[in-house]
């Protein structure tokens, strides 16, 4: 018998024998980094009594650790949107599970989901994790802004003011909830040692993880190099895609720290770079919620980031870290010699950031507010 075979009707809890909220999650939850938020989140409503079931691709361990925890998984993740075929398997599952939510995690399960959800008694939720989405844009229309979309969660105060907006005549549809981490995802984790980046020990070692694209500001990053006391004892790591592109190497061969920019590209081992810095900056020029600082925070690496976006809802300036203006390359070489040259501020930054990850950013605080926004939709 497959897990996802439909089985009729609703169950009870066994504590109160009041009929227990059953949700449908649609996510992409693979063994990536990036997935676990989503993949904690499903847990954590089923350890409090939700009722979940996931549609997802098939393959990865959190398939068999929600078949162990009793979460139904069915195996299979809409291929792209408008799938027939994706909407008729929602459509189906609602009309036998009797779902009293469905919980849609990116743009393919939110047009399928959405489609399928009409005429069905069933809340939609729709996540939402970037700005830049527009009322006159017909395609916003298919997704987020689809009626048939009771609330739409956005993951900073940022996307959220973004989005309402947008909500020309309903601003109240959209909530914030913040994605949360878990620090105990962290503990393990082993710093990749100097000797192994080729790098100096006294060094000051200033990271950055992002795939190059023009809104993460990284140009401005090498720029900043200019600025920067040559004497300085600090290398730079840079990690993600597209950072040995054209542009990017026209801009680290003009810079006076040339040799000591070590390029890493795509790695998988992100965690252990992360814990290998003595600074992380985050340079964008937009940003809705940042993972990468939020894991850099999480391992109690002292952090700079721009003035833009949830960036600013992450670190606290001069408490939790430095806020810099975006864009602004001579800020952010005088942010990095002031934290270069203090290490008592990088450890008080440190300690307040993992304190402010725990407090605000936690996987904890994510699992309650969105039980108590499926309460709320439901009374």
């Amino acid at each position: 018998m497959c897990s996802w075979e439909i089985k009729p009707g609703f169950s009870k809890s066994e504590d109160n024998k009041t009929m227990a909220i059953r949700t449908l999650f649609i996510c992409y939850i693979t063994d990536s980094a990036a997935s676990k938020p989503d993949a904690e989140l499903v847990i954590g409503l089923h350890r409090q009594g939700i009722e979940a079931d996931v549609m997802m691709p098939s393959g990865s361990s959190y398939e068999k650790l929600f078949n162990k925890l009793g979460i139904r998984v069915i195996p299979f993740h809409p291929p792209g949107k408008f799938s027939l075929t994706s909407i008729k398997l929602i459509r189906k599952n609602i009309r036998a599970r009797k779902y009293n939510i469905l919980h849609l995690f990116n743009s393919k399960a939110i047009v399928n989901g959405a489609i399928a959800a009409i005429g069905m008694p069933v809340k939609v939720i729709a996540y939402r994790g970037a700005a830049g989405m527009h009322w006159h844009d017909p395609t916003a229309w298919f997704s987020h802004f689809n009626p048939r979309i009771d609330t739409i969660i956005c993951n900073s105060a940022y996307v959220l003011d973004n989005v309402r907006k947008q909500l020309l005549f309903n601003p109240g549809k959209a909530v914030m909830i913040h994605k949360g981490l878990d620090m105990s995802w962290f503990g393990k984790v082993t710093a990749v040692s100097r000797e192994v980046l080729g790098i100096p020990g006294e060094a000051i070692v200033v990271g950055c993880v992002a795939n190059v694209r023009r809104i993460k500001g990284l140009p401005y990053l090498i720029r900043s190099t200019r600025y920067l006391d040559p004497e300085l004892p600090v290398h730079f790591l840079l990690i993600g895609s597209g950072m040995d592109s054209g542009e990017m190497m026209r801009l680290i061969r003009s810079s006076p720290f040339r040799d000591r920019i070590h390029i890493h590209g795509f790695r998988k081992d992100v965690y252990e770079l992360l814990a290998a810095c003595d600074i992380y900056i985050q340079p964008s020029l937009s940003e809705s919620l940042s993972r990468s600082v939020m894991e850099a925070m999480c391992l109690g690496v002292a952090c700079i980031v721009s003035d833009t976006g949830g960036l600013t809802e992450l670190v606290e300036h001069n408490k939790s870290g430095l806020i810099v203006e975006k864009g602004n390359a001579r800020a952010i070489a005088t942010a990095i010699e002031k934290l270069a040259g203090d290490s008592v501020l990088r450890k008080a930054f440190s300690a307040e950031s993992v304190i402010r990850m725990e407090k605000l950013f936690s996987v904890n605080n994510m699992v309650a507010k969105t039980r108590e926004l499926y309460e709320s939709m439901l009374n």
